[in-house]
């Protein structure tokens, strides 16, 4: 028997790469411009850009601190453009690729008798089922599921090294591949702590695969790798103390009753790798989904047993079946095993599992090509022709599944549709819906959550919202009895109270607000329910002790608001308000003249500069004030009125305070202004000057 050319099969191993690379970058290219997806609008815009410098610190380790210093360094260089996020995890899926195919090889060369040339096609066959199976893009498009991915990629990566250093020709010698070996696997636990499951792996890698004169005694990989990896797991967790403290939490909630449950999510995912459709980013296994569990179970052994017997043909197949089937249930252990979770099942948990699967599929393809091909060329190229279709309908099904990552309402519309009984999907539709200022649309999936069954938070936040579209509907009287609905489904969750404040405020009742804006200090201080304490809670409450005439606390509370947002030019306006109102004129003035925020901004500024000159009597310095605030913001109703008085009251000229206060009259939306304004009119017209001031 005639080896295998040695470059013949370097040339497949090459030409392999490349079409991997070329088949994701076409399967994912769509994805490039699409936006940051749920939680990555809480995770990049918040967590990362406000506090991901200390990932570049890499001591002491953090929570999955490699996973959020990769997206502290896509910030640093492209800050909060997706696309960069996006180059990451694509190149991230393409090297997991090439990492599936070289470990697929080395396990079907030396682990098994199927031969170099059938190991290559077999490995290649593993890598492209891989690289474009739909259930992946979870994993690869949504950028926070990138810790999976990263874990993932190091995991196998450290699963690649100690093939490599266990192999009796090991080229760079055993030891650095082994503390190669050990480095990916601390880097894959720094991605995801549900890479601890790679000890286990491995010691069942070796006991199935590493027999015989092609690999290094055993004993030589208990000093050089067992050892070290154990050591290695023990300084993870001493040196990581948000690890040791996530795992104690988690050993009280093992559960084994949920894991015999858990047996029809795991027999669903795994028909998810082979036939992925429906595929939601949300899933909802109702009871009925369960009730199908036995007959799921019988289909799915069925299944296996016919698979057994089918790579009984091949030689060492039984061991590769066991194989696959035991890294599947090992790395998915994590997630759906003994630990009860909310969601029973992601997509993005399935692709380190998938791994096992995949590569089980791939030698049963080339097992039943292989049968074929000895009865007929005909047989053979139809069974090629086979592979292709599925490769072409993997790939047409993963581009479709991208386009619903365009926008965050296209996904979970997507979502809603395929799981309509999941609430948590309703609310996250409605969010989006309501960023985007499609209120029409919010309303409907808001109504169901409000009046369903969904905890007290989820109806909490929907009467919230359906509070904020009939405010913005102009209909506060429903506005503020969905306000109140929202308390009262949830008294610890201050939106509501900040809501109704803010509405109490907008009517002009002031001091109701304060009451309510209080209560929903409190409840922030009192009660952690997942959000932060919003900046504009000071920045509110010190307008309304502004105009109840409560300064001091007004003052403190804009100056808390300036420390947290330091640019802001509404804010610097309002302390200079206040300045002026506790008759700090030149502070007032300086503060004002400081302002280079936008025009409106600065006309507001120039117009109270104006009222403070002309209360020290300097009208000329006033007219400029309010005449510079009119060239900032014609429509300003204030400097119209101010220098339409001013011009009455100096004697100057009555057709241009005519004109100024016609203007004011137009603009103003204040009721009372609007009193004032008319009643100087009708005094203009009469001739008089007896002024309302």
């Amino acid at each position: 028997m005639t080896a295998p050319d040695p470059f013949s099969i370097s040339k497949r191993f090459l030409l392999t790469i490349l079409g991997l690379f070329f088949v994701i970058l076409l399967a994912y290219g769509n994805t490039l411009s699409s936006p940051f997806n749920f939680d990555d609008e809480v995770v990049i815009r918040d967590e990362i850009a406000s506090t991901g410098d200390r990932y570049f610190k890499l001591y002491p380790p953090q929570y999955r601190h490699l996973f959020y210093l990769s997206l502290a360094a896509n910030y640093r260089w492209g800050q909060l453009n997706p696309e960069g996020y996006h180059l990451f995890n694509l190149g991230l899926h393409f090297l997991t690729a090439v990492t599936v195919l070289l470990i697929a090889f080395f396990t079907l060369d030396r682990g098994t008798l199927v031969g170099r040339k059938a190991a290559v096609t077999i490995s290649s066959i593993a890598a492209f089922l891989f690289a474009l199976n739909p259930v992946h893009a979870e994993t690869v498009t949504y950028i926070s599921a990138r810790a999976t991915g990263m874990a993932a990629f190091f995991y196998l990566l450290s699963l690649l090294f100690f093939i490599l250093g266990s192999l009796k020709e090991s080229r760079l010698g055993s030891s650095v591949y082994y503390l190669l070996s050990v480095t990916a696997f601390l880097f894959a636990v720094l991605g995801k702590e549900t890479a601890l499951t790679l000890p286990a792996v491995i010691f069942v890698y070796d006991l199935f695969f590493m027999q015989g004169d092609r690999w290094q005694p055993f004993k030589k990989r208990i000093y050089y790798y067992y050892l070290p990896i154990l050591a290695g797991v023990m300084a993870i967790l001493i040196l990581s103390p948000s690890l040791l403290s996530s795992i104690k939490t988690w050993l009280p909630r093992l559960d084994i009753n949920y894991a015999a449950s858990q047996t029809s999510v795991i027999a669903y995912g795994a028909k998810l790798l082979f036939i992925p459709v429906n595929l939601t980013f949300d899933y909802d296994f109702n009871p009925r989904f369960f009730a199908t569990g036995p007959a799921l179970i019988i289909g799915v052994m069925f299944i296996l047993v016919l698979v057994y017997f089918s790579l009984n043909t091949t030689p060492k197949g039984a061991l590769l079946f066991w194989f696959t089937v035991l890294w599947f249930l090992i790395t998915l252990s994590p997630t759906n095993s003994l630990l009860p979770r909310t969601d029973l099942l992601s997509e993005r948990n399935l692709y380190l599992p998938s791994f096992g699967l995949i590569l089980l599929a791939a030698a049963l393809i080339w097992t039943g090509v292989v049968s074929l091909s000895k009865h007929s060329q005909v047989l053979r190229f139809l069974a090629t022709g086979g592979v292709v279709t599925v490769l072409i309908l993997f790939s047409t099904l993963l581009i479709e599944r991208n386009s619903v990552y365009r926008s965050n309402i296209l996904l979970w519309e997507d979502t809603v549709k395929k799981s309509p009984g999941k609430l948590r999907a309703l609310h996250n539709l409605s969010h989006f819906y309501l960023a985007e200022k499609e209120y029409q649309k919010a309303f409907v999936p808001l109504k169901k959550l409000a009046a369903s069954r969904a905890s007290p938070f989820y109806r909490s936040i929907a009467h919230n919202n359906l509070g904020n579209i009939y405010n913005q509907f102009e209909n506060p009287a429903q506005a503020e009895k969905e306000f109140r609905q929202a308390i009262s489904a949830d008294p610890t969750i201050p939106t509501g109270y900040f809501n109704l404040a803010s509405l109490h405020a907008s009517q002009g009742q002031f001091r109701l607000a304060k009451v309510e804006y209080d209560k929903a200090e409190e409840r922030y201080k009192m009660y952690s329910w997942g959000y932060g304490k919003p900046v504009d809670l000071a920045f509110n409450k010190a307008k309304v002790h502004q105009r109840l005439g409560l300064y001091n606390e007004a003052e403190r509370d804009i100056l808390t608001y300036l420390q947290q947002v330091k640019d802001s030019q509404e804010g610097s306006l309002l302390l200079g308000q206040i300045y002026a109102a506790t008759e700090r004129n030149a502070l007032a003035i300086e503060t004002f003249k400081a302002l280079k925020g936008s025009p409106l901004v600065q006309a507001k500024a120039h117009n109270q500069i104006g009222i403070l000159y002309l209360q020290s009597k300097k009208i000329d310095e006033a007219i400029r004030q309010f005449n510079q605030a009119l060239i900032l913001n014609p429509n300003s109703p204030d400097a119209h009125y101010n220098l339409a008085v001013l011009l009455i009251e100096t004697g100057g000229d009555r057709n241009h305070a005519q004109q100024h206060l016609k203007a004011a009259l137009s603009l103003t939306k204040d009721p009372v202004r609007a009193e004032s304004i008319k009643k100087r009119l009708m005094v203009l017209r009469n001739g008089t000057t007896d002024g309302h001031r």
